[in-house]
């Protein structure tokens, strides 16, 4: 009986793989319920947790599993050929309060990327940003006073190719001292935003008491206690 293996036919099909055509025919005929639950693009910039000095662009596309969890992929960009660099998931402080303190240490806060107008919706083009503002209102007051888990699976930044080396924790900016601005100022360039704008918006809505409060002790270890770490291979027995 002929093997399909020795079909020239069939092995033909596989120059079909990265087509158009099968790409609309997966489209029809494959599942994408757990693509299909995102809602949400957030854009802002990260850090690695071992040099802060290093910072990325980061398109959040976000999924809320729980009122008390969001889960997000992360793109370098939200182009269509946009690279998938890592994922995070976000919780409320007072879940993060609850958390063993040997785990905070992964874990950043959001208050400044929110205080500040960094973190962002990602509208479309013909969206005014006066409209862009309101929209984000409801997120804003509900991300101020949350915390960040972030895995990086490939450093853009140094190996834009291919994702080559450990994956990397990442953290987040807590004060404007620490801030790549040309990195900030790209990123609004791109996106045809104001981050200084939207911070005097943001200063106009959200509560006093968490603009004034610290976020809750653990978070943010790279900045608040010099502590530097990332995740390496470790053989096993």
């Amino acid at each position: 009986m002929p093997r399909d293996a020795d079909n020239p036919v069939v092995q033909a099909e596989q120059s079909h793989y990265h087509s158009t055509m099968y790409d609309t025919a997966g489209a029809a005929q494959m599942s994408f319920k757990p693509i299909n639950q995102v809602h949400q693009h957030l854009c802002g910039l990260h850090i690695y947790a071992h040099d802060g000095g290093r910072a990325v662009k980061a398109h959040h596309f976000c999924t809320h599993l729980r009122p008390d969890l969001h889960q997000c992929i992360i793109y370098d960009s939200d182009d269509k050929n946009a690279k998938l660099i890592g994922i995070e998931y976000l919780i409320p402080e007072d879940k993060f309060m609850q958390l063993p303190e040997d785990e905070k240490k992964y874990w950043h806060s959001h208050k400044y990327e929110v205080d500040s107008g960094m973190l962002v919706m990602g509208t479309k083009s013909l969206v005014p940003n006066a409209v862009s503002d309101l929209a984000e209102r409801p997120a804003m007051l509900e991300l101020h006073r949350t915390y960040g888990k972030t895995t990086h699976t490939w450093q853009i930044d140094k190996y834009p190719d291919i994702p080559l080396g450990a994956p990397q924790i990442m953290m987040a900016y807590t004060d404007d001292s620490q801030v790549d601005k040309a990195l900030l100022q790209k990123r609004d360039d791109e996106m045809g935003i104001d981050t200084a704008a939207k911070r005097k918006v943001r200063h106009g809505y959200l509560k006093k008491e968490d603009l004034e409060r610290p976020p809750a002790d653990g978070a943010d270890q790279l900045w608040v206690k010099g502590r530097k770490g990332q995740l390496e291979w470790k053989d096993l027995e």
